[in-house]
């Protein structure tokens, strides 16, 4: 088989995501800010966990509307 079988094999395009209903980016927002002060406290580092999950923050409060200030002020 050539890679590029091998590769719509496995992939189909056509598959439809649904939309996220804002009660669930909020719930999402408010998990994330939840698991980026526990990562804040916590004694060892975790540089990338918190950096993915605080650009997960952002792009969630943005989606809400919020400013990045209160984004900030939530996750801290």
């Amino acid at each position: 088989m050539e890679a590029k079988e091998k590769i719509s094999m496995s992939y189909t395009s056509d598959a439809k995501e649904k939309a996220r209903s804002m009660a669930e980016i909020t719930a999402r927002y408010h998990l994330a800010c939840k698991k980026y002060k526990e990562l804040r406290v916590c004694k060892q580092e975790f540089r990338e966990q918190k950096v993915m999950l605080y650009a997960e923050l952002k792009a969630l409060g943005w989606v809400l509307g919020k400013s990045d200030q209160t984004i900030t002020r939530d996750a801290n």
